[in-house]
């Protein structure tokens, strides 16, 4: 009944309704019948990889990525029906300096590599999948958006007081993030004014406050509201950058630099309704959902 659904639903009410109506199914699945299909799915991904497309490129992308991230969640998690979640969602590889905003209540999860995560103050998580925690599915199922379509991918925009500092601007007051970045020999300043900020540095070694303070991979700080202006500096004798990444309210709320799903995207036929997201390492998080998120 669900699938039918999905193919006779026309307008994005329609189809918003049937793809809750699947996601309901598939959640409240009895688990010895997931588990049992779980299983037939598995083997014949195994036998599609291993045989039936000795070459990478012989498959479609989407199908490809989707059968791959299947596999790798089964082995992370055995016998977890969450490892059919791709189905449900975006498959997204991102590239550094990139970003993507999502808005509350939609699910995702990081299926590898390091990210910098920003998100309005939250008091729940409520999980799908991949993890022990406890989930609750009624819950879920009935605060999801249903949202379809892919993030708008950020690149990020210089700030117009400094070419060197990236801003990525979501279209919510409550956060935005900026990126400095100082080259061996400069320095650089930032100043928020009336707003509190933290300062994450994600990368290289420097100082600030005229040469007292050794910056380095993973320290944080916090910045007061109306404290004078931070200045960055980077040995001449140093290698590489100086990267730091400075959270604090949104600045920029009339000029953002992404957007919402439902604001950018017209009447289309079903796509899927979030993301995942790839990187570099291992590194695995529950589905779940919460407030407002900003992932680069």
């Amino acid at each position: 009944r669900a699938k039918l659904a999905m193919f006779l639903a026309e307008s994005r009410d329609e189809q918003r309704e049937a793809l809750r109506e699947m996601f309901d199914s598939f959640m409240h699945c009895p688990k010895k019948v997931s588990e049992e299909n779980l299983k037939l799915l598995l083997t014949r991904l195994q036998i599609e990889e291993n045989s039936l497309h000795p070459h990478p490129h012989d498959s479609p992308p989407w199908e490809r990525k989707c059968a791959r991230a299947i596999l790798r969640l089964a082995k992370q998690f055995p016998n977890d029906p969450g490892a059919m979640a791709p189905f449900f969602l975006n498959y997204l590889l991102m590239a550094p300096g990139e970003s993507f905003f999502m808005a509350a209540n939609e699910p995702h999860a990081y299926v590898a590599g390091e990210i910098i995560e920003c998100m309005a103050c939250s008091d729940n998580v409520v999980r799908a999948g991949l993890t022990p925690k406890y989930k609750d599915t009624d819950i879920l199922v009935n605060m999801l958006t249903y949202s379809q379509g892919g993030p708008s991918i950020d690149a990020g925009a210089p700030l117009e007081s400094d070419g060197r500092i990236l801003r990525y601007t979501p279209p919510v007051p409550e956060f935005e993030v900026l990126i400095m970045t100082c080259q061996p020999g400069d320095s650089i300043s930032l100043q928020v004014g009336k707003t509190p900020a933290i300062f994450v540095i994600i990368e290289g070694t420097g100082f600030f406050e005229e040469g007292d303070t050794i910056c380095r991979p993973g320290r944080c700080y916090y910045h007061p509201a109306e404290a004078p202006s931070i200045t960055f500096s980077v040995p001449s004798e140093k290698r590489g950058p100086l990267k730091v990444a400075v959270a604090h309210q949104n600045l920029h709320l009339d000029i953002p630099t992404t957007y919402r799903k439902a604001s950018m995207i017209p009447e289309v036929p079903f796509v899927s309704p979030t993301v995942f997201k790839q990187g570099n390492e291992d590194k695995l998080q529950d589905i779940g959902v919460n407030e407002y998120d900003y992932e680069m």
